[in-house]
């Protein structure tokens, strides 16, 4: 009777900590654009917008990398940054411009910001003159996720205690000879 109980409050413990994330969780299928380049050629100091359209109000992140990587992170401008998280407004729509200094072929990755899931991925060359190179296809994905060693190790440490919470009533209540 006891154990039964133990069991369906763990279990109820573990639905109630899971909710909030599948409450949150948006993926690539709720974004109606996951990222237009307005210029996927632009010459070096000339800024473009990429735009990502989706439910409103969500956190979503832009990030930029040189290939070759021996390019400054200073080369790169995301409205003063290499890496931007921007909340889409109520229509769900967000705007991020980039400015690039140095000619070299970028990859701009955007990610839902709740879930983490890569939105999209696009290749695209910054020349000298206006007009360059055509864009690239294709190329390697960013490394994207989070790291969940921290959660996992929290996680074991509150089951330890509660499972040395179990244990140490057991024994008292043993001992007390009930």
């Amino acid at each position: 009777m006891k154990i039964s109980r133990t069991v369906a409050t763990a279990v109820i413990a573990g639905a109630l900590a899971l909710a909030p994330t599948a409450a949150f969780a948006y993926g690539a299928a709720d974004y109606t654009n996951t990222g237009t380049v307005s210029d996927t050629t632009p010459a070096v100091g000339e800024s473009f917008s990429i735009t990502v359209v989706g439910p409103g109000n969500t956190p979503v992140a832009l990030t930029i990398t040189s290939n070759p990587a021996s390019i400054p992170d200073s080369a790169i401008q995301i409205a003063g940054t290499r890496s931007l998280t921007k909340t889409t407004n109520a229509a769900g729509t967000a705007v991020f411009t980039v400015t690039l200094a140095q000619a070299a072929t970028y990859t701009a990755v955007v990610t839902d910001s709740v879930s983490g899931e890569v939105l999209s991925t696009q290749t695209f060359s910054a020349s000298a003159t206006a007009g360059g190179a055509a864009a690239a296809s294709g190329g390697q994905l960013s490394a994207t996720g989070s790291n969940a060693l921290p959660l996992a190790m929290g996680a074991g440490a509150l089951l330890l205690a509660g499972v040395g919470g179990v244990v140490y009533a057991n024994r008292r209540r043993q001992g007390a000879g009930v």
